[in-house]
């Protein structure tokens, strides 16, 4: 059996379109692009018919939805403070979502549908958000020049390394997960080309695989993503 690391070239976009043209469509692309708009869609549906009933006393739909948001604003602002932690709630909880999303449909997909974070792509596209958040909150906090000067402390020989350092964020970030995320597809590629063998021992591991494993690398990279903030704001 056969398990090619990089993603499935489905077509290509016809080089006349503008700024689009000759670009690759993948698997991981579709798979991303099919998650994000069923997000969006579950999001307006919530919005539209859920959100107007909510109430005083939550019940239901509202309990989840609301003990979800405290969780997150809670996990962000423990670990870099309620200034910054309640914005930076939003965007991890989008990652927790997309993610989710991706293990969701690899689940239903039975092994067709591959998880967009299995694309090198997707986990640096992820990480460089991170590494960009990093930088504009450091900022924020300590100016532009506060910021230059924290990579010159305890003294300016070492400068040249915590540049080198904080650069290297975002290429850990996704190759950990990117590296990660794979290796728990190729596991299952390999259980479901055993399935004739056996459908019990697939799908008791898949669900493994595709929910806790991935839900265990979406908080390892939104901690160490708080934790990487956290540090460029002292």
């Amino acid at each position: 059996m056969e398990i090619s690391i990089d993603a499935e070239v489905l077509a290509t976009i016809p080089g006349s379109i503008p700024f689009l043209g000759g670009m690759p469509i993948t698997n991981t692309l579709v798979t991303a692009l099919v998650a994000s708009a069923l997000l969006m869609v579950l999001a307006a549906l919530i919005r539209i018919f859920a959100y107007p009933r909510f109430k005083e006393e939550p019940k239901g739909l509202q309990n989840v939805v609301e003990l979800t948001v405290d969780w997150m604003q809670r996990y962000t602002t423990d670990r870099v403070g309620d200034k910054f932690g309640n914005e930076l709630a939003p965007y991890m909880f989008t990652v927790a979502a997309f993610m989710g999303m991706n293990g969701f449909l690899e689940l239903i997909g039975m092994g067709i549908a591959r998880p967009a974070p299995s694309d090198l792509n997707c986990t640096f596209a992820l990480s460089l958000t991170t590494f960009i958040l990093i930088q504009v909150y450091a900022i924020r906090k300590k100016g532009l020049g506060g910021r230059i000067k924290s990579f010159m402390k305890p003294s300016p020989v070492i400068a040249p390394i915590k540049v080198v350092t904080d650069i290297a964020v975002p290429v850990s970030l996704a190759c950990r997960m990117f590296g990660n995320i794979l290796g728990g597809m190729i596991v299952m590629e390999l259980l479901y080309s055993v399935a004739a063998i056996s459908f019990v021992l697939p799908a008791f591991l898949s669900a493994y695989f595709t929910l806790f494993h991935t839900g265990m690398q979406v908080f390892i990279f939104m901690t160490l993503s708080l934790a990487f903030i956290d540090e460029a704001l002292e």
